[in-house]
C-alpha cells in the first residue's frame, strides 16, 4: 500500500498560496488601494502603456504600503490609470482618477525627494512617488496635471 508521499508537498502548496492570498488581501486595506476601488475602479481597460513605478508609497502605515515595482500608471488627457503587477492583485482592481480629483505636493524625507499624489475621494490615502519618476509622469501628463501645491516652509526665528 502507497504512504501517499505528495500530501506533504500538496499541504505545502495549500498553506503557501492561501497566505499569499491572505496577505495580498491585507496590504489592499493597508496600502489603501481597497478604498480607492470603492471610488475609482476603472470601468473600461486602459488601452495605452503602462509605465512601472519604480519607488512608490501608498497608505498611512509608511513602509508597510511601500509597493517598489509592484505598481503600474498610464496617463492621458481625462486623468491617472493604476494597476498592481498580477501577483499582488487580488483587491487590487484597476484604478482610473480623472485629473479633476487629483492635487499634488511635493515633499522631502530624509533623504529622498517625493511627489504625493492625493485623490479628493479617499483623502486619508495618497500615492507617493519617489525621484525623478514623478517627473516623468508630469511630462507624460503634460497641460493636465494638477496645480501643486506649494511646498511647505518652515521659518526659523533668529
Amino acid at each position: 500500500m502507497e504512504d501517499f508521499p505528495w500530501w506533504p508537498q500538496l499541504a505545502f502548496m495549500l498553506f503557501f498560496a492561501g497566505l499569499w492570498c491572505s496577505v495580498c488581501f491585507l496590504l489592499s486595506y493597508i496600502s489603501g488601494w481597497a478604498l480607492l476601488a470603492e471610488h475609482y475602479r476603472a470601468a473600461l481597460p486602459f488601452a495605452g502603456r503602462y509605465e512601472r513605478l519604480p519607488s512608490s508609497q501608498m497608505g498611512r502605515f509608511g513602509i508597510f504600503g511601500g509597493a517598489r515595482n509592484a505598481v503600474y500608471i498610464a496617463v492621458d488627457p481625462d486623468g491617472l490609470h493604476l494597476k498592481m503587477f498580477v501577483l499582488f492583485r487580488i483587491n487590487c482592481p484597476n484604478l482610473f482618477v480623472p485629473w479633476r480629483d487629483i492635487s499634488v505636493r511635493r515633499g522631502r524625507t530624509l533623504v529622498f525627494d517625493y511627489v504625493e499624489l492625493r485623490f479628493a475621494k479617499a483623502q486619508p490615502y495618497g500615492l507617493r512617488i519617489f525621484g525623478k519618476t514623478a517627473d516623468v509622469v508630469r511630462a507624460l501628463a503634460g497641460t493636465a496635471w494638477p496645480h501643486e501645491a506649494a511646498p511647505d516652509v518652515v521659518t526659523r526665528g533668529t
